[in-house]
């Protein structure tokens, strides 16, 4: 993955700054925005949560979340698809992306971006589901749950990797000050 280069934008947008931009708006998504969409479809299909949220499913598990929604969750989730979670996972790619190469694992940065594809490709799986129930394809569900799967564990990863390359860089920061301060 070495001559894998990230592109001069993502390298020219990746300072602290931005990424600080990225992670507030991270945490606005994730903290706020995202768990509001959850809490409407919780509230139109007796409690059960979104599929995105969910790590490993079943295409069982799939075909019983569906058949809770009802018409009102299904179409509520298919605007949450097509709104913000088109907007939320580009925020991810850019932080992520910009984070890992602010920090100096530059070799790593392509995570964002298959961050970015992992959960848009799981977006339209999701949506054949949503929009073909009460037909229901055990084959797209298995594809919906992969790209689920390989999203979250490129989240965890990418989180691995940031506290790993933050802690690194936390550590070098304080070697300087202390050599500094045996200076004077």
């Amino acid at each position: 993955m070495t001559n894998f280069s990230p592109p001069p934008f993502f390298l020219k947008i990746a300072t602290g700054r931005n990424v600080f931009l990225f992670f507030v708006l991270f945490i606005a998504f994730s903290g706020f925005i995202m768990p509001s969409m959850e809490e409407d479809i919780k509230a139109l299909s007796g409690g059960v949560g979104v599929i995105d949220l969910e790590f490993f499913y079943s295409p069982q598990k799939a075909l019983f979340m569906l058949s809770a929604y009802g018409p009102e969750g299904i179409h509520l989730y298919l605007i949450a698809q097509w709104t913000v979670d088109l907007i939320f996972p580009l925020i991810g790619c850019f932080l992520f992306a910009t984070g890992l190469l602010w920090l100096g694992a530059k070799r790593w940065w392509w995570l964002g971006l298959l961050l970015l594809s992992a959960d848009w490709i799981e977006n339209v799986f999701i949506t054949i589901l949503l929009m073909q129930y009460p037909d229901f394809s055990p084959t797209v569900a298995m594809g919906s749950c992969f790209f689920t799967s390989l999203k979250w564990a490129t989240v965890f990863f990418s989180n691995g990797l940031i506290l790993f390359h933050g802690g690194k860089k936390l550590l070098a920061l304080r070697k300087i000050r202390v050599a500094e301060r045996s200076i004077l």
